[in-house]
């Protein structure tokens, strides 16, 4: 027996033969699915596709990847976790080949990213790349400028910014790592999948339809459009060393892969609190279930990484804001997990219809797919039926406990089922309105339910029965959430493609911008009408070095703002403005300012009014 059966029972030894049959098939499954797709999407495509000749060669590569994985599984009897891993990967990279593709990843290849969310991540980036460093490191003074901002309010992977600033001047222009980052996801969404149910059984057919479960969960792919929220990964690697069979004796070594997920702050604090609560659990577990830790211990190692989560996010920057401003003028409460969201698909199944939810909710959004509804109906009834042994149940109970926390948390103030209100109390109050999106805290629960209906599947049905429920809920999930991937899919067909209206294409605004430091839209946003969309600004001033006195922040300074809309008002009425700027300057204050601003020499150029006081002598 192996040493995870004191977390998860005996491991489950198929027989070599149908375990490798079986694997085989799933594979074909799978490769057979990526290529019709990408098929589809050449067809349907009016001109040639970037990249869909090398996502084609990558499926192959995965195919081959699969086949020498199963011929390891053959010849040892079984996985290892090396082997677990190589096949939860491939399967992740193959369905980032079908569902995204190649072209995405591509650093220069910055197109399919200048609209949504993605258009504020890449562009917080660009800014930041092209700013002497500040302090502390995550700081971005120049933007939203004079007020200032940091990295982690334009949601741009303060991490990845962090370690790829100093080397700006070597990379391309454009740079993006977006599009990497997604990639690496679904790698690493697939690896540990692979481990959690290599925890359960060592046959090669389970742990890939298992890992390919997690990589297609719905709440994963919901969330492509948002490429720091993909980051779930690190939500699996907290459950996979909360059952971590037989921990280091050393506190230091058994914590040190804790301190490592530290690192979630600095991709996103909603994935940084979350891990947190997971190894609160975990602690919680080695202390009052296993009793082979001290209070004083487990204190000592959570303590340590609060430090570290603390340390990162100052270094991110996300102590420049006022304690007060965190809530981004959103309460906590509206953007809720609704109590149908396990069964809600909102828009995205090809099956069940949408039900009833508030406006708001869609931040809760925690479909589960027919596949996995189906499966936990069966492990309903085998959980009713069948006998579990004690000492497994209660080292579920505090995750369970953190999990059952967080999703009270997610329900939030705002308590609806469909779209009928039960509680309606929306909070204002700047610590829980940090995490306005409550609903979000719903995929701690998601993910631990994902689990525990495999587990229970592969510790209490055979393992032919098991591995059979599990492929065909995959397929069941494919086929659900389909139009979803499909619609991803062709994101691929406009990765190169520069939409017009996000760049200025007049020379002459080079020229005006010579010599000058300031960008400056006369109004910004948050002092009125802007003269036009903040993302061509934002990307010319980035480009040039330059002050921008807009963007896009998901939470900003308010009373300072206000100060520098009563200040810019003011200069305004006394056409006290000096050479360093150009202004961009909308219809609603082109009249004060060509009236108050004699000497400003302006003209029109794509459309904006552009204007600049020349120095005296020029």
């Amino acid at each position: 027996m192996s040493a995870s059966a004191n977390e998860t029972g005996p491991l489950r030894q198929p027989h070599a033969r149908f375990d490798i049959s079986i694997f085989a098939l799933l594979c074909s499954v799978l490769v057979a699915d990526a290529w019709y797709l990408l098929a589809e999407i050449g067809a349907g495509a009016p001109g040639a596709v970037p990249g869909l000749g090398v996502d084609r060669v990558v499926v192959i590569a995965a195919a081959l990847m699969f086949a020498a994985c199963g011929a390891l599984a053959w010849r040892r009897g079984g996985t290892d976790n090396a082997v677990a891993i190589a096949i939860g990967a491939t399967c992740g990279v193959l369905f980032f080949m079908r569902t995204l593709g190649i072209a995405l990843a591509d650093p220069t290849a910055i197109g399919w990213l200048l609209h949504g969310d993605m258009a504020q991540h890449y562009s917080g980036w660009a800014m930041f790349r092209h700013m002497p460093w500040a302090w502390p490191p995550g700081s971005l003074p120049e933007l939203w400028y004079p007020v200032g901002t940091a990295i982690v309010f334009t949601d741009s992977l303060p991490l990845a910014a962090l370690l790829l600033k100093p080397f700006s001047a070597w990379l391309p222009e454009p740079f993006q790592y977006i599009g990497p980052w997604l990639l690496l996801n679904c790698a690493m969404q697939g690896a540990f999948g692979a481990l959690l149910v290599a925890r359960a059984t060592r046959g090669a057919a389970a742990i890939l339809a298992g890992a390919a479960l997690f990589v297609v969960a719905p709440i994963f792919i919901n969330r492509i459009g948002h490429d720091t929220l993909t980051t779930q990964w690190l939500l699996l690697a907290a459950l996979w060393l909360y059952f971590r069979p037989h921990p280091p004796m050393r506190l230091a070594i058994e914590a040190a892969p804790w301190w490592l997920l530290g690192m979630a702050i600095a991709v996103h604090p909603y994935l940084g609190a979350m891990t947190l609560a997971i190894q609160l659990a975990y602690w919680g577990r080695r202390v009052f279930v296993d009793r082979e830790r001290s209070r004083r211990q487990a204190s000592i190692a959570f303590g340590t990484s609060l430090l570290i989560a603390l340390l990162l996010w100052w270094l991110s920057g996300g102590l420049t804001l006022p304690a007060r401003n965190t809530g981004g003028g959103l309460p906590y409460g509206p953007h809720s997990f609704n109590l149908l969201g396990f069964v809600n698909p909102m828009g995205f199944s090809r099956v069940l219809p949408t039900l009833p939810y508030l406006r708001d909710q869609y931040e809760g959004f925690a479909y589960a797919g027919i596949g996995m509804l189906g499966l936990a109906a069966v492990a309903a009834v085998i959980a009713a039926t069948r006998r579990i042994s004690g000492g497994d149940g209660r080292r579920w109970i505090p995750l369970a406990l953190v999990a059952l926390a967080l999703s009270a948390f997610a329900a939030s103030t705002v308590l609806a089922i469909g779209n009928w209100k039960i509680i309606d109390m929306p909070i204002r109050g700047p610590i829980l309105a940090s995490f306005r999106a409550s609903g979000r805290f719903i995929w701690v629960a998601y993910y631990a339910l994902m689990l525990l209906i495999v587990w229970t599947l592969l510790r209490r049905l055979r393992y032919a029965s098991a591995v059979a429920l599990l492929g065909i809920a995959l397929v069941a999930q494919l086929w659900d959430f389909s139009l979803s991937h499909r619609r991803f899919a062709r994101m691929r067909t406009t990765a190169t493609a520069i939409p017009a209206d996000t760049q200025l294409g007049d020379p002459r605004w080079a020229a005006l911008a010579e010599g000058r430091r300031h960008l400056t839209l006369m109004p910004p946003v948050a002092c009125g009408h802007q003269p036009g969309p903040y993302l061509p600004f934002q990307l010319f001033a980035a480009t040039h070095s330059m002050t921008f006195n807009s963007g896009y922040l998901a939470r900003w300074n308010v009373r300072g703002t206000e100060r520098y809309c009563t200040d810019l008002g003011a200069q305004l009425a006394a056409g006290d403005f000096g050479s360093d700027d150009l202004f961009v300057v909308g219809a609603d204050w082109r009249d004060a300012f060509l009236r108050n601003v004699p000497t400003a020499r302006c003209e029109t150029l794509d459309g904006y009014q552009a204007c600049v006081i020349d120095p005296p002598g020029r």
